[in-house]
């Protein structure tokens, strides 16, 4: 259940990426980079859910991320709260979700990239550990040989 808050969070951002392109004129071209760079995370995300839930991982993996979504999915619903002629409003507003966009990559480049690592270390340890272990029963089958 761990993963699920993770998806749960993704989704409703998704929704409401989707919802305010559709409502919100003024902010169209950093809602539609947003909803292509959130459809290209989406089967990222998925298979994280999923490989946390069958693996057991601690919450704090994705956290993080979590909490970065629900922000962003706050400030879209403020961004489709905006007047169309509300100029200097929707100026921030646009800072704002150029600022998030840039934020999810970033994260994904640099958090996502520090975790594969550890990961891959965390595997390698274990398949030393399963090496070693094979090597072991090998010797005491030879022995009863």
């Amino acid at each position: 259940m761990e993963g699920a808050a993770l998806g749960a969070s993704f989704d409703v951002l998704f929704t409401s990426v989707v919802e305010a392109t559709k409502k919100v004129a003024g902010f169209t071209p950093h809602l539609n980079r947003l909803q292509s760079t959130l459809s290209c995370i989406k089967p990222i995300i998925d298979d994280v859910e999923t490989l946390n839930l069958i693996l057991d991982r601690p919450r704090h993996e994705t956290e993080a991320l979590t909490i970065r979504l629900i922000e962003a999915e706050r400030l879209v619903v403020r961004c489709s709260k905006v007047s169309k002629w509300n100029v200097f409003v929707r100026l921030y507003y646009s800072n704002k979700l150029s600022n998030l966009e840039t934020s999810l990559l970033t994260f994904f480049q640099i958090n996502v990239a520090a975790l594969h690592l550890c990961e891959t270390k965390r595997v390698s340890v274990v398949v030393g550990d399963l090496q070693e272990k094979v090597n072991q029963m090998a010797k005491m089958l030879n022995k009863l040989s």
